[in-house]
């Protein structure tokens, strides 16, 4: 779900991945001014139609679209009809396999995940960031490339950390807070 840049950055790293073969296409609510279809894969329609087809049979789903309340909005929408999410984690990324990532992450080529790190669901790790040991990142949360959620840190459901930035030891970011680029919260902060 969705074609913008963050859906042509999952079905990089589905392709990547080797699920090419799985893809069956994209839908985005803005399906008529997009092209027929990107990279091969056709756009099908919008999340109307989608929910149509969940209605007959069960498919597997990346909400990819970078607005992170959106994202969890439709994601829950569709989880009601059945939807089950597809975790994409690219080959050049790290995870831990002591690291606990929700369904429908997106890990970027370059993304680290620790050990004991604990990634919500629709969340999208960018490449060259990384979510240390004991690190908690909320439900649909954005960590840009280069972003660090340092050890024990806590990141909010839909918090965005902006490139390069950083989140200290234990430090604690809210929900929906946005961390700008090149910016620090440091322990005993929020």
């Amino acid at each position: 779900m969705g074609a913008g840049g963050y859906g042509r950055l999952a079905l990089d790293v589905l392709i990547a991945g080797g699920f090419e073969a799985w893809v069956i296409g994209f839908y985005d609510d803005a399906h008529a001014v997009l092209p027929g279809n990107i990279r091969g894969v056709p756009i099908l329609g919008d999340i109307g139609m989608l929910k149509s087809m969940l209605s007959v049979e069960s498919v597997y789903v990346v909400v990819a679209i970078t607005d992170n309340a959106v994202r969890l909005q439709i994601a829950n929408s569709i989880r009601a009809l059945g939807a089950q999410f597809f975790t994409a984690v690219h080959p050049a990324a790290y995870m831990s396999l002591e690291a606990d990532v929700g369904d429908g992450a997106v890990l970027a080529a370059g993304a680290v995940v620790h050990p004991d790190a604990a990634i919500g669901s629709h969340c999208y790790i960018g490449p060259r960031a990384v979510v240390d040991r004991d690190a908690v990142v909320g439900a649909g949360a954005w960590v840009s490339a280069g972003a660090v959620v340092g050890p024990g840190a806590r990141v909010g459901a839909r918090a965005v950390l902006g490139p390069n930035s950083s989140v200290g030891r234990r430090a604690v970011v809210g929900e929906g807070v946005n961390v700008e680029a090149l910016s620090s919260v440091e322990e005993g902060r929020r």
